[in-house]
C-alpha cells in the first residue's frame, strides 16, 4: 500500500534531473509537491467551512426607503419606552410635583375626511412614576441608579402608531405639561403662582427613551440598547410644541447554509425631532392650557439593513478556485525541474 501510494502522481509524470543528457535521476518530488497541494487545499476548505458555521464572514447592506404607503407598528415595551418630567432649574434633575406642573398623556387616532384629519378616538393613558426594572435588563445597566425615581412613565404602552394617508388613519402620542391651576377638583392644592413660575420658567422637559444601534458582525443578537436622552425648553413666555419620529429598522438576515432564507426582524428606532414655539401671554397657561406638547410619531422612512453569510456554495467555489491557482503552479514547477540539466 505504501508503495501504491508513492508511486501515485497528479502531475502525471516523474519529476527528476537530467544529468549530462543522461537518463533521468529519478526523485519524490512530484509526491510531496501532491501531499502540499492536498494539504493546502483540506486546509482551505476547514477555514472556510468554519467561517461559514461560525457566521464570521458578512455582508452588510444598507439602504433607507421612504414609504409611499402608509406604516404601522405594534409599540411593545419590550422595544420602546420611555420616561419623561420637567427638570428643576436649580438643580437640573427632574421633579415630581403637581402642585406645580402635571402631565397629561393621550393617545390620539385621527381619519382622513376630505383635506381634514377627524379624531376618532382620544384617550388618556394611565402614568404612574417610573420603575428602573420597566425598562427591561439590556437598558438598566445604561441609566443611572435613582435617575428615574421623579420622572413618569406610561402604565400600559401597548399601542399602534400609524401613519399614511393610504391608510386614512394616523395614530401618535401626545405628552401635555400644564401648570397646576387651582379648582375644587384638587381642593386649590396649587403652590403661588411665583413659586410655580419660578420652576416652569426657563426649564427644561427631558424624556429618556429606548433606542437601539447594530452591530451586524453579531448574527445572533444584532442590536445594541442604547438611549436617548432629548431635551426641549420650557417658560411661561411661549408654547412648544416637540414632535419626535420614530421609525422602523428592518433588520434582514439571510439564515441559510446552501440556499437564500431571509428572516426578518422589526425595531422600532428613534429617527429625528422638529421643535416649534409660539409666544403667548403668560395667563394663556394658567387658565388650563398647555404649555408644552410633545408628540410621538412613525416617520415616512423604514431602515434595511440586510446581512449575507457566506454559504457552503461559496466555500466550494472558493477553495476550487484556490485549488486550481495552486495546481497549475506546481505543473509549472514540475515542468521547469524537468529541464534541469546538468553537465
Amino acid at each position: 500500500m505504501n508503495s501504491d501510494f508513492f508511486d501515485f502522481d497528479m502531475y502525471s509524470q516523474n519529476i527528476g534531473f537530467f544529468y549530462k543528457n543522461k537518463d533521468k535521476i529519478s526523485s519524490k518530488f512530484g509526491i510531496i509537491l501532491t501531499i502540499i497541494y492536498i494539504i493546502i487545499s483540506l486546509g482551505l476548505f476547514i477555514f472556510y467551512t468554519t467561517k461559514t458555521i461560525k457566521r464570521t464572514s458578512i455582508n452588510v447592506h444598507d439602504s433607507t426607503i421612504h414609504l409611499k404607503e402608509s406604516s404601522k407598528f405594534n409599540i411593545d415595551p419590550n422595544l420602546f419606552y420611555f420616561a419623561f418630567g420637567v427638570e428643576n432649574p436649580e438643580t437640573s434633575t427632574r421633579f415630581i410635583d403637581e402642585t406645580i406642573y402635571y402631565p397629561k398623556v393621550t393617545f390620539y387616532e385621527k381619519i382622513k375626511q376630505g383635506p381634514t384629519l377627524t379624531t376618532v378616538e382620544e384617550r388618556e393613558l394611565e402614568i404612574e412614576r417610573c420603575k428602573q426594572e420597566k425598562f427591561g435588563e439590556k437598558y438598566q445597566s445604561l441609566i443611572v441608579e435613582g435617575e428615574l425615581n421623579n420622572s413618569y412613565c406610561i402604565n400600559d404602552i401597548n399601542l399602534t402608531l400609524s401613519r399614511g394617508f393610504k391608510l386614512n388613519r394616523v395614530s401618535y402620542i401626545k405628552i401635555g405639561i400644564y401648570a397646576c391651576v387651582n379648582t375644587t377638583e384638587n381642593n386649590n392644592h396649587c403652590k403661588p403662582k411665583e413659586v410655580i413660575d419660578k420652576h416652569i420658567s426657563g426649564t427644561f422637559f427631558s424624556l429618556l427613551a429606548k433606542d437601539i444601534g447594530l452591530d451586524p458582525s453579531n448574527y445572533s443578537d444584532p442590536i445594541i440598547p442604547t438611549l436617548q436622552d432629548l431635551h426641549t425648553t420650557i417658560d411661561k413666555s411661549f408654547f412648544r410644541d416637540f414632535v419626535l419620529y420614530f421609525g422602523i429598522t428592518e433588520v434582514q438576515t439571510d439564515v441559510g447554509l446552501f440556499l437564500e432564507e431571509i428572516n426578518k426582524e422589526n425595531y422600532i428606532n428613534f429617527i429625528k425631532s422638529t421643535q416649534a414655539f409660539y409666544y403667548r401671554d403668560e395667563e394663556y397657561y394658567y387658565n388650563g392650557e398647555t404649555m408644552c406638547e410633545i408628540q410621538f410619531k412613525i416617520g415616512d422612512d423604514i431602515r434595511i439593513q440586510k446581512r449575507s453569510f457566506m454559504k457552503m456554495s461559496e466555500v466550494f467555489a472558493i477553495t476550487g478556485g484556490y485549488m486550481q491557482l495552486i495546481s497549475t503552479i506546481f505543473k509549472i514547477i514540475s515542468l521547469w525541474i524537468n529541464k534541469l540539466s546538468y553537465e
